[in-house]
């Protein structure tokens, strides 16, 4: 889906509808799409491994989550 999207996000700078700038910054958006889901699982399995730790893991996957639903302060 990424590739079609990406497709139709440089035909509208083609058409000169979004600038080069506009365009490269969404694109570059596409290409870290999903990159806190991987963190998250990684951190979310390190949390099984070092149970001693499990504060310090929720506090990670809680600031993860935020940042998920665009809650940055």
């Amino acid at each position: 889906m990424s590739h079609s999207l990406r497709a139709k996000i440089k035909g509208l700078r083609y058409k000169g509808i979004i600038t080069d700038k506009d365009c490269d910054r969404l694109c570059k958006a596409l290409d870290n799409e999903g990159v806190l889901d991987k963190i998250r699982a990684e951190i979310a399995e390190l949390q099984k491994e070092y149970k001693e730790y499990g504060w310090a893991y929720d506090d990670a996957l809680e600031v993860i989550d935020k940042y998920r639903k665009g809650e940055s302060e």
